[in-house]
């Protein structure tokens, strides 16, 4: 069943939305008691209580089964960044742990531009863009902390970038049993006459993030605020999803084992041509069945002939892609995507409705060639977006965050 919805008349202009804005009141955090607590059960949402809190930042990785979960929370101005995991797919989770015990974090993150994480067994790295007051946007350059003991103790680390000038922004991390990798967008080489663009930057850590080595620019001109995906394969090769300029389509490439750099394409091409940078990104995820290897992709455009977000697949590696399929109505903004082996997969995004942006998904038994309608998910009369999926040992784990106009909580939903 192909999940298109019909149009409404409350759809939005894409282009006219505030991508990063979140409903937040300035004065709000979420308790550590209220992850540690929050239970959970088959095809049942949890997680949402409310209370004077924020959540503005949220970060989820799986790392051989056992899931990392970074958020970052505001307090009467005051920023913090705390560190959970779940050994059960997300079913119960640790103590929060506040990273770096510190009460005020110089921290720039925003839904759409949020602090990172990467595990590798024990040693766990997070990076962030550090707020500057006398910088454009208030942006500065990352930081990073390291925890060697499985998220227990943390301390400043080296971050990935070797250009410390900054501002560096939408970063990404992946780790797998051999490396840890890093992509972000800075502007440390200046691009005149092409209008909002960076360059997209990557590193790779050999030694579990204690150190970084020397950066690769993978893109000189690509959009300069939309958030950037990297993920790893089975072989233990990068790919990175961006979105490029001229057109404004997502591209991808691929880092492969000798740290060499390939472009492969475009992830559905639109032709966009956009001088702005509509803060939107895409996500990718990889099934390998029967030694059939497909990669599952769900990029956003505002494209006016393919306004929203929409669903590919390759079974080359990224060079070719399937024909774009819409996912909801076409004022849905940000997207996830993950996929078991068995053939299993699931999309998450959110999209305006009659009662403001919601949480939907749908999901794919049989990889991808036919799909169940699309569901709500996230709490009725609630400002939800920014959903994350990730795969788990059984099925999958999804957070979002939602708000009521005055207070921001997390969301999350155990499929299994």
């Amino acid at each position: 069943m192909v999940f298109v919805m019909k149009k409404q008349l409350f759809f939005i202009p894409l282009l006219l939305i505030n991508f990063t804005a979140c409903s937040i009141n300035p004065k709000t955090e979420v308790s550590a008691a209220q992850h540690a607590k929050a239970p959970t059960s088959k095809h049942k949402k949890h997680g949402h209580k409310k209370s004077n809190d924020g959540v503005i930042s949220v970060d989820i990785v799986n790392s051989n089964n056992r899931l990392h979960l970074l958020t970052g929370k505001l307090l009467q101005g005051k920023k913090t960044l705390w560190y959970q995991n779940s050994n059960d797919g997300g079913k119960s989770w640790s103590s929060a742990v506040k990273v770096l015990n510190e009460d005020n974090i110089a921290v720039k993150m925003t839904r759409g531009n949020d602090a990172q994480i990467a595990a590798q067994g024990d040693n766990i790295v997070i990076t962030w863009t550090k707020y500057d007051p006398k910088s454009r946007f208030k942006a500065g350059a990352m930081q990073a902390a390291r925890s060697t003991d499985g998220g227990l103790h943390w301390q400043y680390s080296a971050a990935p970038p070797d250009w410390k000038k900054g501002p560096h922004g939408f970063i990404d991390m992946a780790a797998d049993n051999h490396a840890m990798h890093a992509v972000w967008l800075d502007s440390r080489v200046k691009n005149p006459g092409i209008k909002a663009t960076q360059g997209l930057r990557y590193s790779i850590s050999t030694d579990g993030g204690l150190s970084w080595q020397s950066n690769k620019t993978l893109d000189s001109v690509s959009c300069s605020c939309c958030w950037n995906t990297v993920k790893t394969d089975a072989d233990g090769k990068a790919y990175v999803l961006y979105r490029d300029k001229q057109p404004s389509d997502m591209s991808i490439g691929v880092i492969n084992n000798q740290q060499q750099w390939h472009y492969l394409s475009h992830v559905g091409a639109f032709n966009w041509q956009f001088d702005g940078c509509p803060h939107i990104g895409g996500s990718v995820d990889f099934q390998n069945a029967a030694g059939n290897k497909r990669m599952h992709s769900v990029v956003g455009t505002g494209h006016p002939d393919h306004l929203g977000v929409h669903y590919l697949y390759s079974d080359d590696g990224g060079k070719n892609w399937s024909t774009p399929l819409p996912l909801g109505t076409e004022s849905a903004i940000h997207a996830d995507i993950a996929a078991h082996d068995n053939g299993w997969v699931i999309a998450i995004w959110d999209m305006m409705t009659e009662n403001g942006l919601v949480v939907f998904k749908a999901e794919s038994k049989n990889r991808g060639k036919n799909w169940s309608a699309s569901e709500q998910i996230s709490t009725t009369n609630m400002r939800a977006s920014h959903p994350r999926i990730v795969k788990t040992k059984k099925g999958f784990f999804a957070v979002w965050t939602e708000s009521n106009g005055q207070e921001t909580t997390l969301a999350t939903q155990v499929f299994y």
